[in-house]
Order: C-alpha cells, then sequence, then structure tokens
C-alpha cells in the first residue's frame, strides 16, 4: 500500500510539473495569437522523440511527445534565437537568400537579414535530433509570409510564460485560503545541542511549539533567529506549548545570539478566512509576494556562496551558507514534493506555488535559451536601435546553451548525490532535526 501511495505521490508530482510548463507555454501562446504572430507547432513534452498529432486549431499543430515532462511552442516571428534552434525543429534556413526553405518571406522580413526567423522553446535539455519535415511545409502547417512585429510586442511574448506562471501562482493561492483556508506557520523546537546547552539547560524539548517571545507572538523560525540575535546577552521569556499546556520559559542569547537550538516551521493547521473577497485578494497578493522575496533573497545569497566555495577551493563551506551544492533540480523537486504529499496533501498549494514562482524567477534571468536572455536581446535592440549581430547572437546563444548543458549535468549530480545521502528525505529529517543547519550550534562558551 505504500509503495502505491509513492507512485502515485511521484505521478502527482510529474503531472504538477508538466501542468506548470504548460501554463507557461500558454501564456507564449496565447498573447502571441493576441498579437498575430505565427504558432504553428504547440508540443505537450520535451520536442524530441517520436510525437504524435493530436489535431490542428488557430493555424496550430499540436503534438504530443514522448517524454511528457514539459512543452514548447514554436513562433518563427519571435526572431531573437538562433538559425541552429529552428533547425532542430526541422526548419532548414538557407543563410544566403534569408528565407525558410519552400517557404518565401514577406519584404518586410527580407529587409532585415540581421534578425533570423526562428523558434523559440522553454526546454531546459538539449534537443537531441531534428522532427522530419518536407521542403514545402517544413513545420507540417501551412505558414503565411512573415511579419515584422515591434519591440514591445515582441517582449510581451517573451514574458507572458512568466506572467502566465505569476497569474497561477497568485490563483493557486486566492483557491487554497478560500478552500481549505490561510495556512498558519508554527515553529516547534526540533532539539537541542549540547555544545551550547543554552536552550538544553532552561528545559527546552524537543517538541515544544514557540508561540511568542516576551509576549510577542512569533510563527516562523526566521523570526525567532531574529529576535535572538537582536537580544544578545539579554533575557528572553519564551512562550512554548507543550502537550497543548502553555509555559514559560527563560533564556539568555549568548554573544552570537544563538540558544543551542534547532527549530522547525511547518504548517500545521489551517484558519478558515471569513473575510470579503476583495480581502482575500490582498492577503493572497501579500503570502504571494512574501514567498517571491524569501526565494529572490535565497537566489541573490547563492551566487554569493558559490564564489566564496571558489576563492577557498578545498575548504569547507560556511555553516549556513549556499553553495553549489544547494543547487538541484527536477528529481529533488518531484522527490521532495512526494514527501509532502504523503504527509499533508494540503501542503501541495504551496509547494504548487513555490514551484510556479521558481519557474518565473529563474526563466527571467538575463540567459540565453531563457525568457531574459530573449528579453536582454530586444533591451539591446531598443537601445542602439538595431539587433544584435547574428555571428555574435549565435555565439551567445550557443555557449549560453552550453554554459547550461554544464549546470544540468552539475545539478544531476546534486540531486543523486542528494537523493544517496538520503538529504531529499522530509520526513527523515523532521525526526532527526532537520533544520539543524538553520540554527547552528555556537561555540562553547568560555568559563
Amino acid at each position: 500500500m505504500e509503495f502505491l501511495t509513492q507512485v502515485l505521490s511521484v505521478l502527482l508530482m510529474l503531472a504538477i510539473l508538466s501542468s506548470l510548463i504548460i501554463v507557461h507555454e500558454c501564456g507564449h501562446f496565447l498573447v502571441a495569437r493576441f498579437f498575430g504572430f505565427q504558432t504553428p507547432v504547440f508540443g505537450f513534452g520535451l520536442p524530441f522523440g517520436p510525437y504524435i498529432t493530436v489535431g490542428k486549431a488557430f493555424e496550430t499543430e499540436f503534438r504530443i511527445h514522448a517524454c511528457l515532462l514539459g512543452g514548447y511552442v514554436a513562433i518563427p516571428e519571435l526572431g531573437d534565437e538562433s538559425r541552429q534552434d529552428m533547425e532542430a525543429y526541422g526548419v532548414a534556413v538557407l543563410p544566403a537568400s534569408g528565407m525558410i526553405e519552400g517557404e518565401a518571406l514577406s519584404k518586410e522580413a527580407t529587409a532585415a537579414p540581421s534578425e533570423p526567423h526562428i523558434v523559440t522553446t522553454d526546454a531546459e535539455i538539449p534537443i537531441e535530433a531534428p522532427h522530419a519535415a518536407s521542403k514545402d511545409n517544413p513545420y507540417g502547417v501551412e505558414l503565411k509570409p512573415f511579419r515584422k512585429f515591434p519591440i514591445w510586442q515582441r517582449a510581451l511574448v517573451a514574458f507572458a510564460g512568466v506572467g502566465f506562471n505569476i497569474i497561477f501562482a497568485y490563483l493557486i493561492m486566492v483557491t487554497m485560503i478560500l478552500v481549505i483556508g490561510e495556512p498558519v506557520p508554527e515553529t516547534y523546537a526540533a532539539g537541542t545541542f549540547k555544545s551550547n546547552p543554552i536552550a538544553l539547560n532552561a528545559g527546552i524539548k524537543k517538541g515544544d511549539r514557540i508561540v511568542s517571545l516576551d509576549k510577542q507572538p512569533v510563527k516562523s523560525s526566521d523570526e525567532i533567529i531574529t529576535y535572538f540575535t537582536s537580544h544578545k546577552n539579554t533575557p528572553v521569556v519564551v512562550q512554548i506549548e507543550r502537550d497543548k499546556k502553555p509555559m514559560d520559559i527563560s533564556m539568555t542569547p549568548n554573544a552570537d545570539g544563538k540558544v543551542g537550538m534547532a527549530l522547525d516551521t511547518k504548517a500545521a493547521r489551517y484558519e478558515r478566512v471569513n473575510r470579503p473577497f476583495l480581502e482575500v485578494l490582498i492577503i493572497a497578493y501579500q503570502k504571494v509576494a512574501d514567498l517571491t522575496r524569501m526565494m529572490v533573497d535565497a537566489l541573490c545569497k547563492l551566487p554569493v556562496g558559490i564564489m566564496n566555495q571558489i576563492l577557498h577551493l578545498g575548504k569547507p563551506p560556511v555553516a549556513g551558507e549556499p553553495g553549489i551544492q544547494d543547487v538541484h533540480g527536477i528529481l529533488a523537486v518531484i522527490y521532495i514534493g512526494k514527501d509532502i504529499a504523503q504527509q499533508d496533501w494540503n501542503q501541495l498549494f504551496t509547494f504548487t506555488i513555490l514551484i510556479s514562482m521558481d519557474l518565473a524567477i529563474l526563466n527571467l534571468l538575463p540567459w540565453p535559451a531563457l525568457d531574459g536572455g530573449h528579453l536582454a536581446f530586444m533591451a539591446y535592440e531598443a537601445i542602439f536601435r538595431k539587433p544584435v549581430g547574428e555571428k555574435a547572437h549565435g555565439e551567445i546563444v550557443r555557449w549560453g546553451f552550453m554554459s547550461l548543458l554544464v549546470l544540468m549535468a552539475v545539478i544531476m549530480v546534486n540531486d543523486v548525490t542528494a537523493l544517496v545521502q538520503g538529504k531529499l528525505d522530509i520526513r527523515k529529517k523532521d525526526k532527526d532535526t532537520h533544520q539543524e543547519q538553520k540554527v547552528t550550534p555556537a561555540a562553547p562558551e568560555q568559563k
């Protein structure tokens, strides 16, 4: 029975990931159709290997690929990727004539040979083999003469995927608040450290719920850490709840603002929101904004941590500082999501919001092959009133793809290593004070 539950949890996570990627691609597709861009192919799955055509509508062929984890939409008039990408979809480009094989271009298109007509995709893995295509119809659907679109329209098409992920995350938050209520985070003592026995000597036990500090209510571990840090060598009265009974425990943080206590924050309960719908919308916005701010802060700390690792090569990473070992991918997301689904299905709402916002944030990075890379090329074109040279553009995209391949290899190694070492097992971490790294034990006090 447990095995069946795990299989269903994995399938659910795969469905969630695929849905979020399809939502992203639907953003590109719908905005492109609104402005009149051609969208010859909308693919469900990653664009390589065999596929089947399920139908044609809106001058678009809808395909289902063998690898269902992902999606893409072909927008040949977006004009901000390399010729190699277009050829990978089975589109033969004739460099000398500025034509797609078998399809004459309009006068507007041929007037700007430095801007190739391309296919855009948000797939994060290399395309291994081109699809079969005829000379007369490389996409498998009839193409119209190409049009030249202004930068602002192309920018909106490129940003639409990110925008849809943000909107989708917000709608999930609204739905969660209306259906199951507002998540109320609660923080528990996950353990104490003998190396810094302040909390241990004060009487803190594993499982105590931290209610308030000096009668100031606290919910998250970050709030507790911040309060202790700002009250170094100052007595603090900790209000806890043990076996549903309130207790007051006094302790004094050391000179580093630590008390030797590991913390674990979780959404243990949900409170129904009996407020006007407009207030619910505002609450949902604030919660999504808070989650996004937290993710952006963590992302900004990551390059600093990686740089410190490089500069101090051979030395162990600083406790609590993120590094290259903390960069994870789909395997880690699926595994963690599986555990969350088995513990509390309600938490999948928040987990899905986090993944959706993560897709939005990462796709906005100004890196080739990501939406942010497309927007960066358009920003250059808007500032200098001309597109990046085709040769320079191709080189940037090529090296961008190569760097993504290297990053993917690192992510895969990290995921497998963490899986083997049990670092992704949140259930095990719950038993072993899984946030020990968040509140690290302070050095023993000098007598």
